[in-house]
């Protein structure tokens, strides 16, 4: 007897995980069947254990790796291949691991009757939920192709939005890290040995002195805890605001910064009426709409709202005057729009048409942020490399003046 892990879908197409011990493979799935299971795959423990591994390391998925999964996807199901052999051809020509290790089990699931939403829905990290709600939704309809093509436009611009973003913050992130890095040098190498020579020649030291010294006695104490320190701070920017809490604090600061809350607000709403405008041209309902929006949006504050006004929909209230109940977050105009949308039964295309106009205000706001972001750095680093010379000087000045 061994013990195999297997994975099957029910009848309500919910995916199923557990052990089964038996002679061979062949009993595990004869015994998935009585149960009304269809397995999905059926291996050893050790081997199950492997591809578990395997699939940790190597499953989550870049944007770039997903466009071109939906739009080689897109091309050969349009040119009249099946879903399998358009993902037989994917794994043939891709030879990324996890591309392709994807691939397969989605390819596997669609064999055993599972939907290829549903197959890619196990990969919830690399795959958001508007990309599962629109593939279904288009597998529904029967044009797979065209929500394939609808989602590879909806990806590249989210990813281009994202590089974007990415690309404004570089260069103020690189003057940071430089200047803090000519900050840690004065204070690790230069400023120790002056320290020295001041106490050999007995100079008496101002405050300002004292207090960098005492700052520098600090930081070559021990390298391991500076160490330490700086991997703790990496892990609490990195990994907490990954959680619920760390995510609202971050949104609370940013919310609150001058130009910085502005551009959060406008992302938002760039990625809400896109994600909901291609939604609901897929044909999803406006409530379902609203919940896979507020999964998508990464923004907690605004997926707090948009839950609520799916709730306010399902009561019969019209999706302008729900999201009108958030003023702060979502702008006269944009409501105001949204209303013309609903009335001429235009509302995706309109959502559509908002998210490219507040898409060039993001521009503009990330080139404000630039702008300003650039010579408060400048100014702040300057002023505390030039009180740290200014702390060197003085003692320097008065050790001359001992000598003359």
């Amino acid at each position: 007897m061994a013990t195999y892990i297997y994975e099957a879908y029910g009848k309500d197409g919910s995916i199923e995980q557990g052990e089964f011990e038996a002679s061979k493979e062949s009993e595990v799935v004869e015994h998935l069947l009585r149960r009304s299971l269809h397995p999905i795959s059926v291996s050893p423990l050790r081997e199950a254990f492997s591809s578990r591994f395997g699939s940790i390391v190597i499953g989550r998925l870049s944007t770039v790796d997903v466009l071109f999964l939906i739009r080689n996807l897109a091309a050969t199901i349009k040119a009249g291949m099946s879903v399998v052999e358009s993902l037989d051809v994917l794994i043939n020509d891709t030879e990324k691991k996890g591309l392709k290790a994807v691939l397969q089990k989605a390819q596997s699931g669609i064999k055993s009757g599972l939907p290829l939403s549903r197959s890619f829905g196990s990969y919830k990290k690399s795959f958001p939920p508007a990309f599962i709600g629109m593939l279904k939704a288009g597998e529904i309809s029967g044009q797979l192709d065209t929500t394939l093509e609808r989602l590879s436009q909806y990806l590249a611009r989210d990813y281009s939005l994202k590089s974007r973003i990415r690309s404004a913050l570089i260069y103020p992130a690189v003057l940071l890290f430089a200047s803090s890095g000519v900050v840690a040098l004065l204070l690790i190498a230069v400023l120790p040995r002056l320290a020295k020579s001041f106490e050999t020649n007995k100079v008496e030291l101002p405050g300002i002195t004292k207090f960098f010294i005492a700052l520098s006695d600090a930081l070559t104490y021990s390298y391991i805890l500076d160490i330490a320190i700086v991997a703790l701070l990496a892990w609490f920017f990195i990994y907490f605001r990954r959680t619920d809490m760390g995510r609202k604090l971050w949104f609370s600061a940013l919310s609150k910064a001058p130009v910085a809350k502005d551009l959060v607000k406008k992302i938002a709403v760039v990625r809400f009426a896109r994600t909901f405008g291609n939604l609901e041209d897929a044909g999803i309902s406006a409530v379902e709409a609203l919940h896979v929006s507020a999964d998508s949006i990464g923004n907690d504050v605004y997926a707090v709202a948009l839950n609520r006004s799916a709730k306010d929909l399902e009561q019969g209230i019209s999706l302008s005057k729900a999201l009108s109940a958030h003023p702060r977050l979502f702008p006269k105009v944009f409501v105001g729009l949204v209303a013309v949308g609903e009335k001429t039964g235009s509302l995706g295309k309109v959502l559509l048409s908002l998210a490219e106009f507040y898409e060039e205000e993001v521009n503009d706001k990330l080139k404000d942020l630039t702008s300003v972001l650039e010579p408060i750095l400048l100014l702040a680093m300057g002023l505390v490399v030039g009180a740290i010379a200014l702390s060197i000087l003085l003692p320097i000045y008065k050790l001359v003046g001992n000598f003359g």
